[in-house]
């Protein structure tokens, strides 16, 4: 008697026998989409919302605000801090400006990724496109969210509430994908 059969006789799964019913090349094509979706997604944001990217995403080093040889140490002293709190509040500046942007990339991300869910449970595809797009909506909103995280996005956090239950909704809907039982076309 097979154990596969005789697990599923019982009502429970054995992981071992869902890889044997698996079709690999199917699973494979679903990692490439997967794979090749996630960073499609971080490069269109880049693209879309370059500022603030690379070189760019951190506040430029202090100037030299340090003592000029042969002045009073006191007016020095008083330069020294009115250079130190203009440079501060520059910086404030700095990184609002780019929270603000970082959460509009934010709310761009998970919009995209909100979008192509729907597409997965409501557009007919094929099974490895719908688990790839499924997977890859899902990874690449967790990785922004984790990016992200400090922009305290509202809207972003509303949206990620509606693709966290449309999750729910996709998996209880598509379960025998998620189980590999169906799809013997």
């Amino acid at each position: 008697m097979n154990i596969c059969y005789k697990f599923s006789s019982k009502g429970l799964y054995n992981p071992l026998c869902l890889i044997e019913r698996m079709e690999w090349v199917k699973i494979l094509l679903a990692l490439v989409v997967t794979l090749l979706y996630i960073p499609l997604m971080f490069m269109g944001a880049n693209v879309f919302f370059p500022d603030y990217a690379g070189s760019d995403s951190y506040y430029p080093y202090y100037n030299d605000c340090g003592m000029s040889k042969g002045q009073d140490a006191s007016l020095v002293y008083e330069q020294n801090q009115t250079c130190m709190e203009e440079q501060q509040a520059e910086q404030k500046t700095f990184e609002d400006a780019k929270a603000k942007y970082e959460g509009n990339k934010y709310i761009f991300i998970v919009l995209f990724n909100l979008l192509v869910l729907l597409i997965a449970m409501f557009v007919t595809l094929d099974f490895s496109v719908i688990i790839g797009l499924f997977l890859g909506s899902t990874l690449t909103s967790f990785f922004s969210t984790w990016i992200y995280f400090n922009t305290q996005s509202k809207i972003g956090f509303v949206i990620l509430v509606v693709i966290f239950f449309l999750t729910l909704f996709f998996i209880t809907k598509k379960r025998n994908v998620f189980l590999f039982i169906q799809h013997k076309k």
